[in-house]
């Protein structure tokens, strides 16, 4: 396997597939998602979903594998479909990227992170309209050890954004990495993946974005592909953030770095339609967590009602000192409890009104009320 970065591989249109998840406690986890925030189990284990089961939201897709040894519940491969699968194993190769075939009867390819938690990335070949085989079998093509999920009328549903999906896919994938790993880090998907920086502020620096609290505090940095928006307005081109501590003591990314035992993925954003409506049913269930909101044209009863987080975050743009020709474009985001066995992994949902950044103004309230909470509880 190769860590190191390669050099000048062109950008290639990468979407996020499934995102693959081992657990201790996968009935949880399970309910959490399903009976929670509307997944619905695609396919599952002939023992049972209890066992094993890939769950769907729209484009967004968690494949849930049961956890048998010693380790740490944790995402264990954040998996990508391409068009061009050829083009990429050739760059790969190239590069002397260490590559395997994987995913049942599905072309595709398989390396590892440099994130030292133990991550992997499988590349699949996306599947062409034109083939006689629909999404669901695609699905099953990929995880031959899964049969298909009990149908329901909409179970079959064959465009992007139905099953109930809410116009749901995985907007970007959150790293919490140590300090003196992070550079090795970054430099590595920036190349493997040929994906520029993106600033998380109009303040940034090239050295990122810092968030304080008191004697803690975080700095972000963040790459995405500069693909246009779809029919849709949808930015779904891939997009990563990385954050690592500003101090050695306790806070939440040190937190997750020991209990999840290195970097790798802290969270995992979806986006949704009709966010405000979608966000109160979840909060019903008593799933999200966080406060503090900014004003926009929105039902600011329900944003406040349903404790959501809403900034002005323009082309990298945002936060308090945003220009007054960015407020019609903004994003909304409420991040989940803790979905895994150990304080770790969590769930970002979100929605962008013509905004491309990453909430500048709702990560420093986050990250403050975490920290406020954590300390409340003794865990700081």
């Amino acid at each position: 396997q190769a860590t190191g970065a390669p050099a000048a591989l062109s950008q290639l249109s990468l979407r996020v597939h499934h995102v693959e998840i081992h657990t201790k406690r996968l009935g949880r986890l399970l309910d959490r998602l399903c009976a929670g925030l509307n997944f619905r189990p695609t396919l599952v284990h002939p023992g049972g979903a209890g066992h094993g089961a890939l769950v769907t939201k729209g484009r967004a897709r968690f494949l849930l594998r049961p956890l048998l040894g010693p380790q740490t519940d944790s995402v264990v491969d954040v998996a990508f479909e391409t068009p061009r699968l050829d083009q990429f194993v050739a760059d790969r190769r190239r590069a002397e990227v260490a590559v395997e075939a994987a995913c049942g009867a599905v072309p595709a390819l398989r390396f590892q992170s440099p994130a030292s938690g133990g991550l992997w990335h499988t590349v699949l070949q996306q599947r062409h309209q034109r083939h006689q085989m629909s999404r669901r079998q695609f699905l099953a093509a990929c995880f031959p050890d899964l049969v298909p999920a009990q149908r329901t009328e909409s179970a079959d549903a064959d465009q992007e954004g139905e099953d109930d999906g809410g116009g749901a896919f995985i907007d970007h994938v959150a790293l919490a990495c140590h300090a003196s790993e992070s550079a090795r880090i970054l430099a590595w998907y920036e190349s493997i993946f040929q994906l520029p920086r993106y600033r998380v502020n109009s303040t940034e620096t090239e050295g990122g974005f810092t968030v304080r609290y008191k004697d803690s505090g975080m700095n972000l940095k963040a790459i995405a592909s500069n693909e246009p928006p779809d029919a849709r307005d949808h930015y779904t081109g891939l997009k990563f953030v990385f954050a690592e501590s500003l101090n050695s003591g306790p806070n939440q990314i040190n937190t997750f770095l020991r209990e999840h035992g290195g970097s790798g993925v802290q969270h995992v954003a979806i986006h949704l339609d009709n966010f405000v409506q979608q966000v109160a049913v979840y909060r019903q269930r008593g799933i999200g967590k966080v406060q503090q909101i900014a004003e926009s044209g929105l039902d600011l009863q329900s944003v406040r009602d349903n404790q959501i987080l809403v900034d002005c975050e323009a082309d990298g743009g945002g936060g308090d000192d945003c220009p007054a020709d960015s407020r019609d474009r903004y994003l909304m985001q409420v991040f989940t409890k803790p979905l895994l066995s150990e304080d770790t992994f969590f769930l970002e949902l979100i929605s962008r009104v013509g905004a491309r950044g990453f909430g500048a103004g709702n990560i420093s309230a986050l990250w403050r009320a975490v920290e406020a909470h954590m300390l409340s509880r003794g865990q700081l």
